[in-house]
């Protein structure tokens, strides 16, 4: 009976006496079970170990206070309420909070603002420029250098004679600086906004703290989830009457901050309040459309970040570099009989026991990784982390579509690129076993369908591939959500959108 006991039920003698383990260890298989199944707990504690971070003190300190209610408690008396938005936490995640708990200052912000009186007025633009020649004293106490200074004359200079500029120097000169005491500048004339910042999403919490730092300008950062965003359009973008209707053409704040991908998202919301929305399309297209050239250059990067980090088949690691080294002539080269391309990847217990490795090679240093350095392209350390945790998944799914590509899909891949039929087109596909096969009605058809759809569409694109004429399953099983259609391709649509916008 001991040969029979399963790997979990064997999970149970753990912690039974050591005595019955060693017993149980007795018998080789077993002893293997065994020593798998601790090698894979200690694996599982320490990538838990790994994925836990550290409580963040931040989400326990108040950003801004968004709006006021009372309510009555337990006792029957009136207690008044603060909505909070927390710091390093999105909007949506806001929370009413006791007044007796909140930092006083945050109340007398949201109060300040509260009580300002909404002009609907925009006075005209002054002619009369002055240069300044010291700088004024900002919040805090906080004064401009002698070079910054030159630079807000040189920035509202331009500014009065209605000439588009350009402020560039080398990096931690204070551009930032410059760029928001020059709004504060045209605010101080009477000017109130609304004003727009695009920038990265990594430097979006730098302009919100500089703003909050340097001046009394009311700065909101537009990004995140619809949840979030909704709540920014309730509490942070309007003033409201006294029966809660949103007064027209008064925003609640003089900068709005917000990241490249809501611009070319072409957002509503923000469209209403921009009057030059198509200027700001037009001449706003910060990054340029992707050429074949970059989408290389970042695969390469990319691919290249995860062999760092890969642990797995030194086959599959040979494979990959050999992939992503450019050719000498510049065209593009085919690996056939790659070492490891056609033999399959062991997985889980089933996978048979792989033959002794040699030594695993040192990653070649080469000349063109200067171009495609991920610690320069890689900007964004969240990504990096992620990409990091699944590297693994990413060198075997290359893998398997240069093989799907090469072995599988062969010459027939302009005729599916151009939407041909799949049930015309030649491909071999090996009978499936009907003892595994996802339904009833699944077949060979299916499998030869669900193969171009992953070389067509790419991984896990099951409703794009569902709605895919050219393949079986739209007649088989019917449309999808379109929703859920539109999720999978949002980010195709959004370089579209940026393409397009380029030629308009």
């Amino acid at each position: 009976m001991i040969h029979l006991v399963s790997l979990c039920f064997l999970s149970s003698y753990l912690h039974c006496r050591w005595a019955d383990l060693e017993e149980l260890e007795k018998d080789k298989r077993i002893y293997q079970k065994v020593k798998r199944f601790k090698a894979k707990q200690q694996l599982s504690n320490f990538i838990t170990e790994m994925d836990d971070e550290p409580f963040n003190p931040d989400y326990v300190e108040v950003d801004r206070v968004l709006d006021v209610s009372e309510s009555t408690d337990e006792n029957g008396e009136i207690v008044t309420l603060y909505l909070v938005k927390w710091c390093s936490l999105p909007y949506e995640d806001s929370t009413w909070e006791l007044k007796a708990d909140l930092d006083q200052s945050k109340i007398e912000e949201y109060e300040r603002i509260t009580a300002r009186t909404p002009s609907t007025k925009r006075p005209a633009s002054s002619t009369d420029w002055k240069k300044l020649e010291g700088s004024r004293e900002y919040r805090n106490g906080n004064t401009l250098r002698e070079y910054q200074l030159e630079g807000l004359n040189w920035l509202t200079f331009n500014w009065y004679n209605s000439r588009n500029c350009i402020l560039a120097d080398e990096m931690g000169l204070g551009k930032t600086i410059q760029s928001i005491t020059f709004l504060y500048e045209i605010y101080m004339k009477g000017i109130e906004g609304p004003f727009l910042v695009i920038a990265p999403l990594s430097t979006i919490p730098n302009w919100e703290r500089e703003f909050r730092t340097w001046t009394e300008l009311n700065a909101v950062v537009y990004h995140g989830s619809q949840a979030s965003r909704k709540t920014i359009q309730a509490y942070e973008m309007y003033y409201r009457d006294t029966q809660g209707k949103i007064i027209k053409a008064v925003y609640r704040f003089h900068v709005v901050i917000t990241t490249f991908e809501m611009i070319l998202a072409d957002c509503p919301e923000l469209r209403s309040v921009w009057g030059r929305w198509s200027d700001i399309l037009a001449h706003g297209r910060f990054k340029r459309p992707l050429k074949e050239a970059d989408v290389e250059t970042i695969c390469r990067a990319l691919l290249a970040y995860c062999l760092l980090h890969y642990r797995g088949d030194e086959n599959i690691k040979s494979f990959i570099w050999d992939l992503i080294t450019p050719s000498e002539d510049g065209t593009t080269k085919t690996l056939t009989n790659h070492s490891g391309l056609s033999t399959p990847v062991p997985r889980g217990r089933k996978g048979k026991k792989a033959k002794p490795q040699a030594p695993p090679p040192q990653t070649p240093r080469a000349d063109w990784l200067v171009s495609c350095n991920p610690d320069h392209l890689l900007q964004e350390d969240s990504y990096k982390r992620h990409l990091k945790h699944h590297c693994n998944k990413v060198l075997l799914r290359v893998r398997m579509l240069y093989y799907l590509r090469q072995e599988v899909i062969g010459d027939q891949a302009e005729r599916i690129l151009k939407g041909a039929d799949s049930r015309l087109l030649d491909i071999w596909i090996p009978p499936p076993f009907h003892s595994e096969v996802p339904v009833d009605w699944w077949d060979t058809e299916a499998d030869k369908a669900l193969l171009i759809g992953v070389f067509k569409h790419g991984y896990e694109k099951y409703n794009s591939m569902r709605a895919d004429p050219a393949l079986c399953f739209l007649e088989k099983v019917g449309m999808p959500d379109a929703k859920a259609i539109a999720a999978e391709q949002r980010g195709s649509d959004m370089m579209a959108d940026g393409v397009e916008g380029q030629h308009k």
